[in-house]
């Protein structure tokens, strides 16, 4: 594994974030400023878990995720990481942190706040939340929008649908029906038409 050397590598005490994923930059300041190149700076080394705005981890235990990652940095004192608030009454504007496909949700982890100009892809509102209306690419600007908290999602996405009876598994494709929010029922339509109500289970709070 390629290591970065400690000089003029230091931990920062306090990092504020704008998603729940904390990368290599975010917790390292870099005195040369050309010591971290951009894949690395950029690698995620901490998901902050769903519903918590903030953490405060041991000098080490920081050190330790960042040496995962390649990098050695100097510093002992705590590492106190806070998720940026968001103003839920006002429009910003935003571009997408990573790829999104036609009817997912747009949530404060899938953007980064952005200047208002330019133009920006056509995103829709399903159930009240931004919903993604054509493919959308890494860094796209999304314009003015409000993000859905994390863990929602909108009428009509496509999930599956798991049911576990005794040591026997049975999956199909199932749409959502209404907006729903991770860990509460949501009615689901399966190919056939039948309607259930199922606990809505999403795999990145999971992780």
């Amino acid at each position: 594994m390629l290591v970065v050397l400690a000089a003029g590598l230091t931990l920062v005490p306090m990092v504020t974030v704008d998603t729940r994923d904390v990368r290599v930059a975010d917790l390292v300041r870099d005195a040369d400023r050309e010591r971290l190149d951009a894949a690395t700076a950029a690698r995620v080394v901490l998901r902050l878990p769903a519903g918590q705005r903030q953490v405060t981890l041991p000098g080490p235990v920081a050190a330790a995720l960042i040496r995962r990652a390649g990098v050695v940095a100097t510093g002992t004192a705590p590492v106190r990481i806070t998720i940026r608030a968001v103003v839920r009454g006002a429009a910003n504007c935003w571009t997408s942190t990573r790829s999104l496909a036609v009817g997912e949700t747009i949530t404060i982890d899938d953007v980064a706040p952005a200047a208002c100009n330019g133009e920006s892809v056509a995103i829709g509102f399903v159930g009240g939340v931004p919903t993604v209306r054509d493919t959308v690419v890494a860094g796209a600007a999304l314009g003015r929008l409000v993000p859905a908290t994390a863990g929602r999602v909108a009428p009509g996405t496509a999930l599956t649908l798991r049911s576990i009876a005794g040591p026997v598994t049975i999956e199909r494709s199932v749409t959502t029906m209404q907006a729903g929010r991770s860990g509460r029922r949501v009615f689901v339509r399966d190919g056939e038409g039948q309607v259930v109500a199922a606990p809505l289970a999403l795999v990145e709070d999971a992780r």
